[in-house]
């Protein structure tokens, strides 16, 4: 199945930017604001799933490099202040969506608001999941070092 995985990814990773490329020539075929932007969001999406597709083709081909612990701290901050952000991001588009009744205005601010959450989510699972998971401090090195060693050093071995 890894195969098949691998196989689709790579074909999809043309496919999504073309597509992206496609909506946005037809985006660029008309002036009404609303929806130029719903098509550029589209492409924009596109041109994500694109670098999503490529990124599992290199997970499926390429050995991962491991993260210092000074890079964790570079992400745990950054995260953290992201986080912040999108959490107040979330607050304010949940407000604004509550206030208009225009319609075409609710759909723009809902999908900005469902993409905050979304965003919002995944900084959550990043700090809490992959960037710990896959970093490798000091201490693990020394104990990959010392942990089949007999006499760990002291005399005797």
């Amino acid at each position: 199945m890894g195969s098949n995985i691998l196989e689709v990814a790579k074909e999809m990773v043309d496919k999504e930017f073309t597509y992206a490329k496609e909506i946005r020539e037809l985006a660029s075929k008309f002036r009404h604001p609303v929806l130029q932007v719903l098509l550029i969001g589209i492409a924009q999406d596109s041109e994500k799933h694109s670098a999503f597709y490529d990124a599992i083709v290199k997970l499926l081909t390429e050995t991962q490099p491991m993260l210092s612990e000074g890079e964790l701290e570079v992400i745990k901050e950054g995260i953290k202040k992201h986080i912040e952000q999108e959490a107040e991001m979330v607050r304010l588009t949940a407000e604004l969506k509550d206030k208009v009744s225009d319609p075409k205005l609710k759909l723009i601010l809902e999908m900005i608001h469902e993409d905050e959450v979304r965003h919002h989510k995944l900084l959550l699972t990043l700090q809490k999941k992959i960037a710990e998971a896959e970093t490798l401090t000091e201490a693990d090195v020394w104990d990959m070092i010392w942990k089949d060693v007999a006499y760990h050093g002291a005399p005797g071995g």
